[in-house]
């Protein structure tokens, strides 16, 4: 039994339990991330630190966009910290990996926010594999925030899923990969990634972010939703 499907289990008569695969809290019974619900996601669960909001959400942007890299420290402890509390949730990982970003001329960004930040757990985690590089992209992809459930799928469908590539699978084979994000919003992107991954032989890809949205009601397909 997996960590969050023991967690939704502890919940009482008429509570509401958290999604098994992302923690938000379900009402009806049904999670409102569609590829939670859907067993082609490739990915098994994702641990998330805090909610996506307030002052968590303007760091991450500001991280992310403006290039405040002095943040990475702070992310880096948030997260090992979080690691360390919750040991027992992560002792089946093999490695950890970070969502890549194009690092060739014609990328948006001139550094790679989660591989900076991966680099830092390196240091704060020294049990752990932590592998620079282990996922790369072939060609920068478009941005999918702002962008309705529609528009966003077909990226990660096409243009995103030709991108990302494994440079060398052996590292990855047979292994339990716990892949590193900013932001998860409904799976988009760590389906693509879990994809490759799996392709490329891991047994299991489960993700670890800064922060997740908080419960919303699921929109009606091809609306902007999380």
């Amino acid at each position: 039994m997996g960590p969050m499907a023991a967690v939704a289990q502890m919940a009482g008569p008429g509570e509401l339990a958290p999604c098994p695969v992302c923690g938000q809290t379900r009402a009806g019974g049904s999670c409102p991330n569609r590829w939670c619900r859907r067993a082609d996601r490739g990915f098994s669960v994702v641990f998330s630190v805090g909610t996506h909001r307030g002052a968590l959400r303007q760091a991450i942007a500001r991280y992310k966009y403006q290039g405040e890299g002095h943040l990475g420290a702070v992310f880096a402890g948030m997260i090992s910290n979080f690691v360390q509390r919750e040991a027992g949730w992560f002792e089946e990982f093999d490695v950890m990996a970070a969502v890549p970003t194009f690092r060739g001329s014609s990328a948006r960004r001139g550094w790679d926010p989660m591989g900076e930040l991966l680099a830092r757990l390196a240091e704060r985690l020294p049990g752990w594999a932590v592998e620079p590089g282990l996922l790369a992209k072939r060609v920068e992809t478009p941005a999918m925030a702002g962008r309705s459930w529609a528009d966003r799928q077909a990226i990660a469908r096409h243009e995103l899923r030709r991108s990302l590539f494994v440079p060398d699978p052996a590292r990855v084979r047979g292994a339990q990969v716990l892949v590193l994000d900013d932001v998860f919003t409904e799976g988009s992107t760590l389906r693509e990634v879990a994809g490759v991954l799996r392709r490329a032989g891991a047994s299991d890809v489960a993700g670890l972010v800064l922060a997740r949205p908080g419960w919303a009601p699921t929109p009606p397909e091809g609306r902007p939703d999380g």
